[in-house]
């Protein structure tokens, strides 16, 4: 084992031989979204994101489906054929799974992954003196939880589904053209990018300072923060991390919780040396990535530490 369980990661990697290691992951959920097919997307597309968060390429798929024994065959159909999808455009193989009964339907899968050895981004790697380069906008707890609530504009749900839905392929395979100046990897997923940020920084023996000016968020997003359209999860999220902030920038309560707000799919949020941040934001760009922001630095400081500025 190359990683396993001496520090938590975002997938386990097992080396083969001198040029391949395997990458695996699981992840599933209930839905955050009414449109079947679109769940199956955005399920996939976080349970794929595990892997490009490790510098890996997706290989092999299978589905983790539990779901309600009298619910319409249709919508299951929906969501399996909305999965299949995201898995074809990330160039792996979907090869059946396991369903069992629940009274509530949640739906993910276990994906391995492929990657050179040498290649593996981690997670505890940072080197004081990075950039921090996050992949795709915030916003997105709110949104869903809004839209749990029948509150959400439709221009503002379009847009936080296309950033849900969209893989971490281009992120990833422009870190890969960077080798060796991305130092650390992970995504930002359930525990909002203050938990993974002090996962990276905590890891890495050194703090991580995040400039709350240069946070792109989704559109619409801010809106359903003031209203206060926040889940559980968020308010857990700062019950666990809020300790290791340090507030050198006085913020409203709405938007520091968004700070702690888990994210559905979020992007990759990636630790480069200084003088190659700008060349990351292009390559991921020639892969075919939206726009990438440089939101902060790590910095010499108390292990896992977040400056909020």
């Amino acid at each position: 084992m190359i990683v396993g369980l001496q520090n938590p990661d975002d997938a386990a990697v097992m080396k083969i031989d001198e040029d391949k290691a395997l990458v695996f992951s699981a992840d599933f959920f209930a839905p955050v979204v009414d449109d079947a097919y679109l769940y199956g997307n955005v399920a996939a597309a976080n349970a794929l994101s595990d892997i490009y968060a490790m510098g890996a390429l997706p290989q092999l798929a299978i589905n983790l489906v539990a779901w309600p024994e009298k619910m319409d065959p249709s919508v299951i159909r929906d969501v399996l054929r909305g999965g299949l999808d995201k898995v074809v455009e990330s160039g792996a193989i979907l090869a059946g799974g396991h369903t069992i009964k629940d009274s509530e339907p949640k739906f993910g899968m276990a994906v391995t992954g492929i990657v050179h050895p040498d290649r593996i981004l981690r997670n505890d790697t940072a080197q004081i003196g990075d950039l921090i380069v996050l992949t795709k906008p915030l916003g997105s707890g709110v949104i869903t939880t809004a839209l749990k609530e029948s509150k959400v504009d439709d221009l503002h749900l379009e847009s936080c589904l296309e950033v849900m839905t969209k893989l971490n392929r281009s992120g990833m395979l422009g870190a890969d053209d960077m080798y060796p100046h991305v130092h650390a990897a992970t995504d930002v997923t359930g525990y909002g990018l203050i938990g993974h940020a002090h996962e990276v920084a905590d890891g890495s023996s050194c703090a991580i300072e995040i400039q709350t000016e240069s946070l792109p968020w989704i559109q619409g997003s801010e809106e359903y923060a003031k209203a206060g359209f926040f889940s559980g999860g968020l308010f857990s999220n700062k019950r666990y991390y809020d300790e290791h902030v340090v507030y050198v920038k006085e913020l409203l309560e709405w938007r520091a919780n968004m700070l702690f707000d888990p994210q559905t799919s979020g992007g990759l949020l990636l630790s480069v040396g200084p003088d190659n941040a700008g060349d990351l934001l292009a390559a991921i760009d020639r892969r075919g990535g939206d726009e990438s922001w440089i939101i902060g630095k790590v910095i010499a400081g108390d292990s896992g530490k977040i400056v909020l500025t």
